[in-house]
């Protein structure tokens, strides 16, 4: 998908609603992807402040999470396509050292700097984890870790067979985007794998799913429109567009649906 698109997505549609998530699944996430950098013993206040860098950081909720829930001072860095995003981050870090920029440009920035602890969560579905690994290895310092949070392929299982649907086809035209597109990679061994050919050691890993539940299609906007999460196939199949007796019909056929996103985390460590 073009850069401008997504940049224009997230300026006009997520970044206003990105902190509300309605399902708690980027708080709970985030949480944990916090808990495994802390089993491995990065937070020692006795350390000097730890240098992060957070790439698609959107409104900066891992930053501000990890600033709010550790003792040794934390010096913020983000890079992220939507200024919007920064905006609202930078509210709540009022330090943030942040650029504007797709994360598949991060070679051109923070040339100068080193880090700690370089965060990717969530953007493996606009960037491609092989590009993104040589150039986080390069950004680390020796024994610097990279945090990795990403949807995989076997994620809603429920919405990809409620879009295989005949009744779907009818009203929207025929096959459209897959989802496996927007949520890689496919596993979280795939994710190590690719780590470890880059040069890094993994530490810790582990995948989840989460459970969703969508009392109806007004809820399952909320979430996957307004929230960010499948943005871009809605607006291409037009779901956000659906009025009358289109809406009450998905809602008839689909809703109430409980679902499930599968999540893998790695914690890596630059030797």
């Amino acid at each position: 998908m073009e850069a401008a698109a997504i940049r224009r997505q997230y300026n006009e549609i997520i970044a206003d609603t990105y902190d509300s998530d309605p399902q708690l699944l980027t708080s709970n996430t985030l949480d944990l992807a916090v808990e495994l950098l802390r089993d491995e013993g990065v937070f020692s206040e006795i350390l000097p402040p730890l240098r992060v860098l957070d790439v698609g950081m959107g409104t900066g909720m891992f930053l501000h999470k990890l600033r709010s829930s550790v003792t040794r001072p934390v010096l913020p860095f983000g890079l992220d396509i939507s200024e919007k995003m920064i905006e609202v981050a930078t509210k709540k870090l009022p330090d943030l050292v942040a650029e504007v920029d797709d994360g598949a440009n991060l070679s051109r920035h923070f040339d100068a700097e080193s880090f700690d602890v370089a965060a990717t969560h969530f953007v493996t579905g606009f960037v491609p984890i092989e590009e993104l690994s040589l150039e986080i290895y390069r950004k680390l310092v020796s024994g610097g870790m990279w945090s990795f949070v990403g949807g995989t392929s076997s994620g809603y299982p429920a919405l990809r067979r409620c879009a295989t649907h005949p009744m779907v086809r009818v009203l929207f035209g025929g096959p459209s985007r897959s989802l496996e597109q927007m949520i890689c990679p496919s596993s979280t061994t795939q994710v190590t794998q690719i780590m470890e050919r880059a040069g890094f050691e993994i530490a810790a890993s582990q995948t989840i799913e989460p459970r969703l539940h969508f009392e109806n299609f007004d809820g399952f906007l909320n979430f996957a429109y307004h929230g960010g999460w499948l943005t871009p196939f809605i607006e291409e199949i037009g779901l956000h567009r659906l009025r009358g007796w289109r809406k009450r019909l998905l809602d008839q056929l689909f809703f109430p649906m409980t679902d499930n996103h599968s999540i893998t985390l790695v914690v890596a460590r630059k030797p």
